[in-house]
């Protein structure tokens, strides 16, 4: 069974905690982080990338995923589509391409309370306050190489954002293009600077 674009699967199967990271194989068959149904534990370190299709976290009515075959984000069904554009017009498309984008990424940023008043397992106590999921990959194209790595962050408590850093071999004065659903959301501009990265984050509409 195919999960992420299924209605139904948007719910952890664990209690305590909201997310949980999805691989999903060619072949219908998957990998998640907990089992749907034992909700046994499983390792990232076990995910076959040369099988792998999809790649996201879901939980909290929510599934925010990759298609590894192009690097495309699908968040809650709008499509998330990323395209760097030098000063002289030309467009290098560092998602949509027909590449393989399997170096897959997820994390968790946590938070840890200490009560130096508490005794035992009381004194100590952490939490995840924001799940990421995504990838890095690096790009040839006739003129120029550009590393691009892409993170899409979920807070608890605040809006989803894109976290993207961005490499040229050669400087570039140029823009970072956003589409969602196909059509221009946001241009930012991106000047790089050869063998220097660029950092930035972008909340998702």
């Amino acid at each position: 069974m195919f999960i992420f674009g299924n209605k139904q699967m948007v719910k952890s199967p664990v209690a305590n905690q909201s997310f949980i990271w999805v691989a999903e194989y060619a072949d219908g068959t998957h990998l998640s982080e907990f089992d749907f149904a034992t909700h046994k534990s499983n390792s990232f370190y076990h995910i076959s990338r040369e099988k792998i299709i999809k790649f996201g976290l879901l939980g909290e009515n929510s599934q925010i995923y990759f298609d590894v075959g192009n690097g495309v984000f699908t968040i809650n069904g709008h499509r998330i589509v990323l395209s760097y554009e030098s000063s002289d017009g030309v467009e290098y498309p560092i998602t949509g391409r027909t590449i393989i984008y399997n170096d897959i990424i997820t994390y968790k940023d946590t938070v840890a309370d200490i009560s130096p008043f508490a005794i035992g397992s009381g004194a100590f106590s952490e939490s995840i306050n924001q799940f990421n999921v995504g990838y890095k990959k690096q790009m040839e194209f006739d003129d120029v190489n550009i590393g691009f790595q892409c993170v899409v962050g979920i807070p608890l408590n605040a809006p989803v954002y894109l976290q993207f850093k961005i490499t040229s071999d050669s400087d570039l004065n140029g823009k970072l293009i956003i589409r969602r659903n196909g059509q221009i959301v946001d241009i930012i501009d991106a000047p790089l600077l050869g063998g220097h990265a660029l950092q930035g984050n972008w909340n998702v509409i």
